[in-house]
């Protein structure tokens, strides 16, 4: 097998775990023809943003024009007649259903690693729903056949402590991508063996992302509380050996790197150690081009607040950290000879918490909001368009408007033997109005925060074309790749 695209430390650890006895059982069993023959292809996400827009704007554009025709100026008021999701949204009515773009499952609180690591705040919360519920849900969630689906993010607890029930030929990874879905996991990657990493890429798995805080063995122990970092690594070269020998660029891989008064120096180090292992490709358009590449985020809940940055640590991170591994990553596109215009910022859509949204009152004042935990408070737009298009789920089978509120267990939507995903939804619009507040919301995942004032952005555009007497300006659809970054 040819590795050349590795960095040669990182080929030869690759080849070396090829040989270990769990690969060798695995390509003489005749698995990785089967995996060749027979994976399934990812599903591709809808455009995030247009998912919210183009509901809205057909619901609502006309009555806007008719208050301007009445002599209405208030670029407020019209803002807020283009923003009102239909009270009759999709109960019972397919033709009428917002299109879901993103359906979070928290599938487990279950982990493999005990103790659990040190920032982990998750509440215990029993898991009520089985396999066959969880598809159930996804059922509703897609439409077979129609090109586009929700982008499902698997989480938990550790899912991949699920087993086949995840990543099986019967599984709910294989079960998703089969009716058109984009499918992550979120995995701390530990359990990712040779078997497991050729059953994600059969299954479609679209992404991965892992856990990884740290290049430091005894940081990342402290972190974890055990030692593992060998481990992850393991893990990771599992897929990546998977991905070759298959001969697919899926799935891909992000780390998630949660942002601590520990792990907030050794930044720079991690970027440089994910350079050293990841597969170098120099065309920003190859689906690995950002592959590996972190996603920051700052730890969260009231029981880490001595895990939490200062102010002045969240100054430092973007004013001096940040900029070095961002001038890292420039001089590694210019030494695999990419011209400055071809060059892609760091690192995508959601790596930076404060660079990729707006944030009122700038550094100062979101350094000091985010040293309190309230890392979204200063970013809230003036509504919540995005929660009609989103769905959210504990293990107990409790649904929310998006991932943040499941988290938290904050304002879950109305239960009931009969109602499903889409009738929850609907339920939930006449308190939709009341959000966001920073009471539920100062803890607005990046996604949704981008969403939200993208959308906005959009929207208030739309009030511009409509107080100058225009047809509205175009709204295009966002590509694959960008809606695939944005989360």
């Amino acid at each position: 097998m040819d590795l050349a695209h590795y960095p040669p430390a990182h080929r030869e650890r690759l080849l070396a775990l090829l040989a270990t006895p769990p690969w060798q059982e695995v390509l003489t069993s005749g698995l990785l023809e089967e995996v060749r023959r027979t994976h399934l292809a990812p599903g591709k996400p809808r455009p995030f943003i247009d998912a919210v827009v183009a509901p809205l704007l057909a619901a609502n554009r006309q009555q806007a024009a008719g208050l301007v025709a009445d002599g209405c100026r208030d670029e407020d008021v019209l803002l807020d007649a283009l923003a009102r999701w239909p009270a009759d949204l999709g109960a019972g009515r397919a033709g009428g259903r917002p299109p879901l773009a993103f359906l979070g499952l928290n599938l487990t609180a279950a982990c493999n690693l005990a103790p659990r690591c040190a920032y982990c705040n998750q509440p215990w919360v029993e898991s009520r729903v089985d396999l066959a519920g969880w598809k159930a849900i996804v059922a509703e969630a897609t439409v077979p056949g129609a090109g586009v689906g929700p982008y499902i993010y698997l989480t938990g607890g550790e899912p991949l402590t699920l087993g086949e029930a995840l990543w099986g030929e019967d599984g709910l990874v294989a079960y998703a991508t089969a009716r058109g879905a984009g499918v992550n996991v979120n995995t701390n990657a530990t359990l990712i063996t040779p078997l497991v990493a050729l059953a994600l890429v059969k299954a479609g798995l679209l992404r991965l992302h892992i856990s990884l805080d740290t290049a430091d063995p005894a940081l990342h122990d402290a972190l974890r509380g055990r030692p593992g970092l060998s481990a992850v690594l393991e893990g990771i070269m599992n897929v990546q050996l998977a991905r070759d020998l298959v001969g697919v660029p899926y799935p891909g891989i992000h780390t998630n790197c949660v942002l601590t008064v520990r792990s907030l120096e050794a930044f720079p180090a991690l970027f440089a150690f994910l350079l050293g292992i990841r597969r170098r490709t120099a065309d920003p358009q190859d689906p690995l081009f950002n592959d590996l590449f972190p996603h920051v985020i700052p730890v969260g809940g009231r029981s880490n607040d001595a895990l939490r940055p200062t102010a002045e640590g969240f100054r430092r991170f973007y004013e001096e950290v940040w900029p070095r591994v961002a001038a890292r990553w420039d001089e590694e596109q210019a030494a695999m000879g990419l011209p400055p215009d071809k060059r892609r910022t760091l690192f995508g859509y959601f790596s930076n918490p404060y660079l990729r949204v707006a944030h009122r009152g700038g550094l100062e004042a979101y350094a000091r909001s985010a040293a309190e935990g309230r890392y979204g408070t200063l970013a809230l737009a003036r509504h919540c368009y995005v929660a009609p298009t989103q769905a959210a789920f504990t293990p107990d089978g409790a649904q929310y408007r998006c991932g943040a509120h499941a988290i938290r267990h904050a304002l879950p939507l109305e239960d009931g033997a009969s109602a499903g995903l889409y009738e929850r939804i609907a339920a939930g619009l006449p308190g939709l109005g009341a959000l966001p507040t920073p009471e539920h919301c100062d803890g607005c995942a990046l996604a949704t925060l981008y969403i939200n004032q993208e959308a906005e952005k959009r929207l208030r555009a739309e009030v511009q074309a409509l107080l100058h007497g225009e047809e509205g300006p175009a709204q295009p659809a966002a590509t694959v790749p960008e809606a695939l970054d944005e989360i």
